[in-house]
């Protein structure tokens, strides 16, 4: 009895006394597990701002036991060491050290490498480095986000570091919800030799081929990661204990059927590029009646193609695009024939952006709803600074009624404009199948869920507890711990 209550009381304190899973420590989820160990303060630091420490990897995702390669390149010849963390909640602190290489007090030391130019018809950058380290992925590693982190200990830049991800995903997983994270749109901005998918100022021309062979620019106008919109999310789920696992988008471009293993689907984040078996295989979770939500905006918005084992994205962004077949051109979905319009899978898409709109407010619209039980907000309640320059909402001249087919409930409203450019919503709808689709509409919907206070950047002070009270309704009801039924009634 006395271990069961020495677990209970670490639980309670490690997730800010509200316990979720009062129960003996070895019968906790490993998300709960993890989360009880004493995360490492000060893993964030600051960035290079140049060429003085790069890094990438040579997968995305990795499994417990895999070998993954490490490319360094340090400007000038420095020393360096590689420090490893698992990113999560950990009493607060954000994020545990895993590994060190070649040990977390030694260095090595690390030469420049040349940044290549770019292919003439494609214009992709590969980097190519010779491998400096290889991360061995520890049978013990919990599944979720793993910042590798290359910390310069000599040189001008002493004290400063360069990072990549890599996402740790577990074999066969069969866990309550699943997050995908959004790399390819990560990729897609990076314009690391100066070429991305994009025309931005004091870029060359945009590519039609991107790698992940090549380290990510942190400083770049658009440049894009996990930091800002989906590390909140997932500190908010591993706070809660939540079961979950993560996979990246080229995973679920691989092995489409892992989405039917769970029964909520989540996309996190800013998850603008998926390939059509990534479509396809969210529309054939949500037939199988598996919950989906999306907790960003402007998401499967761009038909990519991935090449080259998953380490390469192709996409021609224009209806241009040589196949002649006119359902797989690499443009808008919308733009194909037949159209694959995002509110029919997601019930609302982009519409337009507010430019030079500072963080924007949602309205209350349901405080009636089941999902509004304890969170104290009425309709007309404004929600603080949760809404994106960049969001989703009912296109068009559509309605909640039907939009793209759907029935929608509109929980939260942000109104900018007749010509919807900015406007956005928070949507739930049920499909025939009774998977439940919620969408937030918004990248910033998860600012609400928990303020990253411990950063300066980062910090911004828009964490709600109504919000979050509604989020926990939200995925109690989508992974099996309903509060209350939602019905398929337009609201």
């Amino acid at each position: 009895m006395l271990v069961v209550l020495c677990a209970v009381a670490l639980i309670t304190a490690a997730f800010g006394g509200r316990v979720r899973h009062q129960q003996p420590a070895a019968t906790l989820n490993p998300i709960v597990r993890e989360n009880l160990k004493q995360g490492t303060p000060g893993w964030l630091g600051p960035l290079v701002h140049d060429r003085g420490a790069e890094v990438y990897a040579s997968a995305t995702d990795a499994m417990p036991g895999d070998t993954t390669s490490i490319y360094v390149s340090t400007t000038p010849v420095a020393q360096y060491r590689v420090l490893v963390y698992r990113l999560g909640w950990y009493h607060g602190a954000g994020a545990r050290r895993v590994a060190c290489l070649p040990s977390c007090t030694d260095a090595t030391t690390g030469v420049a490498q040349p940044m290549p130019a770019s292919d003439p018809t494609t214009g992709e950058i590969v980097a190519g480095w010779p491998a400096t380290q290889q991360l061995q992925i520890g049978s013990n590693w919990v599944t979720g986000y793993y910042q590798v982190r290359v910390l310069l200990a000599s040189g001008p830049e002493a004290g400063q570091s360069a990072v990549t991800y890599l996402i740790v995903r577990q074999a066969n997983s069969h866990s309550a919800m699943l997050v995908q994270v959004p790399v390819n749109t990560w990729q897609a901005y990076n314009s690391w030799g100066g070429r991305s998918l994009y025309d931005l100022p004091g870029l060359q021309p945009r590519a039609r081929v991107v790698s992940f062979d090549r380290p990510y620019t942190s400083f770049a106008p658009g440049s894009q990661g996990p930091l800002g919109w989906e590390l909140p999310l997932v500190q908010f789920i591993e706070r809660n204990g939540y079961d979950v696992s993560y996979q990246s988008d080229v995973i679920t471009d691989a092995y489409p059927g892992t989405l039917l293993r769970h029964k909520l689907d989540v996309a996190a984040g800013h998850d603008e590029y998926w390939s059509k078996r990534m479509r396809d295989a969210w529309e054939a979770a949500r037939s199988h009646g598996r919950n989906l939500a999306f907790m960003g905006a402007n998401a499967a918005y761009w038909q990519v193609v991935m090449q080259d084992g998953g380490r390469e994205i192709m996409s021609y962004k224009s209806l241009y695009d040589p196949n002649p077949n006119p359902a797989l051109k690499t443009a808008m979905f919308r733009e194909l024939t037949p159209p694959r319009y995002e509110c029919q899978l997601i019930g609302i898409q982009a519409q337009g952006v507010a430019l030079n709109w500072p963080p924007g407010d949602y309205t209350v619209k349901h405080a009636s709803d089941p999902w509004m039980i304890g969170t104290g907000f009425k309709n007309g309640q404004t929600v603080k600074g949760i809404v994106s320059v960049e969001s989703d909402t009912i296109p068009g001249d559509q309605t909640a009624a039907s939009s793209c087919g759907n029935a929608l409930t509109v929980l939260f409203h942000r109104e900018l404009g007749d010509d919807k450019d900015g406007n956005a919503d928070a949507t739930r709808y049920v499909a025939p199948s009774g998977a439940i689709v919620f969408a937030s509409g918004s990248h910033q919907f998860s600012w609400g869920l928990t303020d990253i206070a411990y950063d300066p950047f980062m910090g911004h002070g828009f964490q709600s507890k109504g919000l979050q009270r509604f989020m926990l309704n939200a995925f109690d009801a989508m992974t099996g711990k309903a509060r209350a039924s939602v019905s398929r009634k337009t609201r």
